[in-house]
Formats: C-alpha cells, structure tokens, sequence
C-alpha cells in the first residue's frame, strides 16, 4: 500500500512546518524523516496519523490499510490493565473464530466454513498463527522479562511504558508505520532487534530518530526538514550528507562561475558606458549582469541556523589512579534486592570507558554509587587524589527547578563564585543565548533541558566526566558536537549509552555489564560488536525450538549402570578437587590482597584527614611525617594492586580450565 501527501501545508503562528508540501511514498519505502529540533519532524507524523490537521492538503491513505501509531497518553483505565493483555488487546480474539467454525462443521455449513477457511488464512496472514506468541515475541524483543508480562501499566516506570506503547503497535502490525523517535528508552540489545524487526517491515514505515547507526541501516529514502523547503533523497541518512555535500560543492562553483562573469560585465559597463560608440554594448551587459544577478541567488547558500559548538575547559591534574573499587556492591535498601556485588576495578587517568549492559541490569545504579548519589551497601570506592566528577544523569532533568528562569536555574546549580556575565557567556555557548534568560525552565523542550544540564557541567570544570546517556533529548548535529567533545576531552569520561555511533567513536573501551560481573573489551567497540556477532551467529536454539528427532535423546548417550554412574561421579569429584587444590594458594593470596589493599585505602584517607586539619599543617615536622607516608601508602597500594593484576590473570586461566574441564565431563 502507498501514502501520499498532496499539497499540504502547516503552520504554527509565523512558524511555517510545510508550505504546500506533496510527496509519493511507494510501499517498502522505509523513510527517514530527518532535520533540527524544531523543524516539524513530529507534526508531520501525527498529520500522517491523523492525530493532527493540515491546514491546507490532504493525507492520502487506502480505506483498508491499518496504520501504526504509538499513542501519546496513557489513560487512568490503560494503568490498570496487566502488560501482556493490553498488549493483545489488539490482536482478534480467536475465541469467536473457533466458535463459528465449530457451529458451521456441526452445521455441515459448507459454503459457511469456505468463507471462514478465507477468513482464517487472513487473519493468520496479518497476526500469525499464534498471536499470543507474536505479543511475547515482541516484549522480549524490546527487553521485557517474562515476570512483568503480568505487572499493571501502571507498576511500570515511564521508560518502560514507552516500550509498551511500542510493543502494542509493533505486536498490531500494520500497512503503514509511523514510529517518532522508537530508540529512546531501549537498551543496545532492544534497538537491534528493533532494528531488525523493522527492516524486515514489508509495507510504509515512516520514522523519526537521532540514532545515527539505526538511521543508516534502516532507512532507504530520507526526507530533510528544515532548510529553504524540504528534500527527499533515496539512500540512507550518511548517503544524503554525501549527496548533499557534493551537491553543495557543485552549487558553490556554479555560484562563482556566475559571480565572475558578472564581474566581467560590470567590470565592461564601468570602463565604457561613457564612450558613445560603446555605450549601446554597455547597457546590453549591464541587463545580462542583472539577469545573472537574479540567477545567482538560486545559488547562495542557506543561512545556516546556529549549531551547539564547544570544547570542554581543559581539566586541572589529578592522581593517575582516579577511582578504585575493591568488593562494590548495592542492595536496594528497601526490599534488600542486590543489584550488583563484588565489583573489583580502576578507573585511570585519561582513559574513555563506556558501559553496556541490558536496562534494569544496574549501570545507572553503579553510576549513582560512583558519583555519590547513593551509598554502596558493600565494599569500597575511593577517589584519587585532585579528582573532580561532574555528573550528568538521563534523570537529571526531572530534578531541575521547573518555576526558575533559565538564568536563575544555571545560577543555582553552578558554584556561588560564577559571575552572571560568565553564567550568560556559558548559556550562549549551549544555544540558550539572551531570549533564553528570562524563559521558565518548564517552557524548555527536553533538548534545551539537556542543554542547560550540560551546560551547568560545562561551569563546573570537572576532571573526571561520569555521563549517563548524555545524547538523550539532542538533535543529530548536537549529538555530533558533544561526541566530539567527549573525544577531544583530556580528562577521564565514564558514560553509559546506547547510542552506537557515540560508542564506536568516544570509547577506548567497553564495559559490559554482565552477571559474571564487568567484562572488558579493550579493543573498544568494535571489539564487543564482533564477540556479540561471533556469540550470536554460534548460539544454538533453545531445546523449545529444536525439531524433534526420534530417539533423539537415547541414542545419543549410552545407558550406565548404578555402579558405573557411582564410578563416574567419584572420577569427576577428584578431577575438579585436583584442580581446585592447584589453585586454592592463588585464590588465598588474592583475598589477602583484597583485605590488604582495603586497609591501606583506609588509612590514605585517614592521613589525608589528618593533613586537612589546620593545626597539623601548622606543624611541619608531622605534616612531612604525614606527607612520607601519605606517598609511601600510594605505592603500595600500586604494588598490591600490580600483584592483584598478575593473580587475576592466573585465576582467569583456573576459570578457563575450570570450563574446559565441565565441558569435558559434561
């Protein structure tokens, strides 16, 4: 099925969003929907919806397609329905169709049961055969786990609803998708699948989005709001940016082409206008520069709207070793659910880490433990020396103070010392110049919002960056700049994110949050995409899956006796004995290790106390006693630390063997 768009127009005051706009969208087209915040990407979906009017134009859409559409709201009675059932209430119910056709076999109805016959294989056409299935298919997908598939809407967390609302019209089907900004609130793995799930859409999908990489590996047409009028490009979004850029090479010297030549003949009319035997060829370039003259402004470049551009301030210095955790844990305090424990790493100067890991699986917790937001229920975290965190949270925004303006916001959240004409310099530089000052935060949209956030970080002047998905609520091209600044940053950055395109350029090295605990892909993320591939491409399906083969089970295994099983167990018990008493010394020291290492941490920050306090530093013989030891206390730690390093690297190998060996006796 197709859409049209016939001469539609919008406008919101002075605002013009389309102004007699038309476009023919054929099915399999997979349009991208792209431009700056602002420019009407959302208006024309919900007019393509019908959520919204035109004010002029009309939508052309065939009477029987089925269209997609996540709602806005969620209403009071939505709340109180169970997650899986709303999501089927979309689905026929198949109760009725069995009926019917139980009432026309006993009915001998044959011409009855033909019209059903029909009837079924449409209905199984458009939902499967089992829609049930299809319903659990697609809130796995989006990362649901079974055990909230019987919670209310109304248990669930705004970003979870959001992944409802999208299950529900996923789990529709449709002729017609039309998806505004479907990656916000998915974790990596849920925008993959969704990634997939969409390119395998066979009809119209028009969406909107700010993930780079899924914008590239889903679109096949894309169409730019924003500029002089729209254009509509086939290709995805990095080809557009090339077509566009060559196109606006190829205007640029079409443009100078012309300027010349207008120059000539100008250059002609001044030098002869006044001779009379060359006064009639003088008037005659003189109308040729003004036709040219008109001609050149189809080639003057747009005026280009103000992009966010910025570096972060260059930090202070600080210890090489910026943060160590030693036995990490949090449990939630009230209900004791432990979200992680026995995190042991360190984070270094200079390094850019990102951490991955499924929604709910706890990086944003840990990211709240490191920046002192909530205390760890188990082991230690301590900051090195000089270390500064600036910390920005996906949640931040629900923090701000929505009844301050813009100006008495920043104020508020930046150090007492800043100057207001500092303050307003910082604003601008976020986009948030002189019309923004005098605005009330609750006026802001969500990217002006995350703009005042950064913006706020930028006045604190950290060393050590801890960002919990930053691009957020940001356009493309401010995504852009922040990536970059990220990148050019000489500080420490510790970010969580699903967004691929800042993973593979700002990140060194990715952290997986895994139920193991951390893993670690030094070769960034380029490394961890691979494992990922490798991992999937040679999974085996669930036993559920297989197809069944005869004597599949007892034809593979030999059958044993009593005694020969008691043979076997006491064989196996003495290998993983064996191989547990090699490595139980390692295993010894490295606990020592721990214990040691944790003691010396202590007692660094008692001297560190101690030097703080006036009448100490008063003393000189103690502080450089305090001083001696102070340093003498950080290289140990280093050297426990190194020690520890060489003994996980000996433990690796036992866990390995460990494995090889239950791989073998299995």
């Amino acid at each position: 099925m197709s859409l049209s768009i016939q001469n539609v127009s919008k406008s919101f005051g002075a605002n013009v969003i389309l102004n007699d706009f038309s476009l023919d969208i054929a099915d399999g087209t997979r349009l991208c929907v792209c431009g700056p915040n602002g420019c009407g990407k959302t208006t024309l979906l919900k007019i393509l919806a019908g959520v919204e009017h035109a004010d002029s134009g009309k939508i052309g859409i065939p009477r029987t397609a089925r269209v997609g559409y996540v709602q806005q709201e969620l209403s009071e009675d939505d709340l109180e329905h169970v997650l899986l059932d709303w999501v089927l209430e979309v689905l026929p119910d198949w109760n009725d169709f069995w009926h019917e056709w139980e009432q026309a076999h006993q009915d001998n109805d044959v011409q009855k049961m033909e019209k059903l016959a029909v009837r079924q294989a449409e209905l199984e056409r458009l939902y499967g055969y089992n829609p049930e299935h299809r319903a659990r298919t697609v809130l796995s997908g989006l990362g649901f786990q079974e055990r909230k598939f019987s919670r209310t809407l109304g248990q669930l967390s705004g970003g979870w609803r959001e992944r409802a609302k999208l299950a529900r019209v996923l789990t529709a089907g449709a002729d017609i998708l039309l998806l505004d900004e479907p990656t916000n609130h998915l974790d990596l793995d849920a925008v993959e699948w969704l990634e997939k799930f969409v390119t395998a859409f066979e009809g119209v999908l028009v969406f909107v989005a700010h993930d780079l990489v899924f914008m590239d590996n889903v679109s096949t047409h894309v169409l730019y709001l924003g500029g002089a009028k729209p254009v509509f490009r086939k290709g995805n979004f990095s080809q557009f940016l090339e077509i566009q850029e060559q196109l606006e090479e190829q205007r640029e010297r079409e443009a100078k082409k012309l300027t010349e030549d207008i120059d000539r003949k100008l250059d002609f009319v001044r030098r002869f206008r006044a001779k009379p035997n060359k006064a009639r060829q003088a008037a005659s370039r003189q109308k040729m520069a003004k036709k040219l003259e008109k001609e050149l402004e189809n080639y003057r470049p747009e005026v280009k709207r103000k992009e966010l551009d910025f570096k972060w301030p260059e930090p202070e210095r600080c210890d090489n070793n910026v943060l160590t955790a030693v036995n990490l844990g949090y449990a939630f305090p009230d209900n004791g659910k432990v979200q992680f424990s026995g995190l042991n790493f360190n984070i270094y100067r200079g390094q850019r880490l990102a951490m991955v890991g499924p929604n709910g699986c706890g990086k944003t917790t840990l990211l709240r433990v490191i920046a002192g937001v909530r205390e760890p229920s188990a082991g230690t975290l301590s900051r090195g020396s000089g270390v500064r965190l600036g910390y920005f949270s996906q949640h931040q925004m629900e923090t701000l103070n929505l009844e301050n303006t813009v100006l008495a916001e920043i104020s508020r959240l930046s150090d007492p010392r800043t100057t207001k004409e500092e303050l307003m310099s910082v604003l601008g530089l976020f986009l948030l110049g002189q019309n923004y000052f005098e605005r009330k935060v609750e006026s802001l949209s969500g990217g002006e919002k995350s703009r005042l956030c950064l913006a706020a970080l930028f006045l604190a002047r950290c060393n050590f960056l801890v960002l919990d998905e930053p691009t957020n609520h940001l356009d493309l091209e401010s995504r852009e700049t922040l990536i970059e600044a990220i990148e050019n940053f000489t500080g420490t950055v510790l970010v969580v994110a699903h967004d691929r395109h800042l993973l593979a350029r700002a990140a060194e090295q990715i952290w997986e949050f895994a139920p193991d605990g951390l893993r670690v892909y030094l070769g960034g993320y380029e490394e961890y995409s691979r494992k990922r591939s490798e991992a999937e491409s040679s999974g085996r399906p669930a036993e559920s899956e297989l197809s069944p083969r005869p004597g599949n089970d007892s034809q593979a295994r030999p059958v044993l006796s009593k005694e020969e099983i008691k043979a076997l167990r006491r064989e196996r018990a003495e290998l993983r004995n064996k191989l547990s008493r090699e490595y139980k010394p390692h295993q010894d020291a490295y606990s020592r290790h721990e214990q040691a290492l944790e003691k010396l941490i202590s007692r660094q920050s008692e001297v560190e106390a101690e030097l703080a306090r006036p009448e100490v530093y008063a003393d000189g013989e103690l502080t450089i006693k305090l001083l001696a030891e102070f340093s003498a206390l950080g290289e140990r730690v280093e050297q426990v630390m190194d020690e520890m390093e060489k003994l996980e690297g000996i433990l690796a190998e036992f866990e390995a063997k460990k494995q090889e060996l239950e791989q073998m006796l299995a």
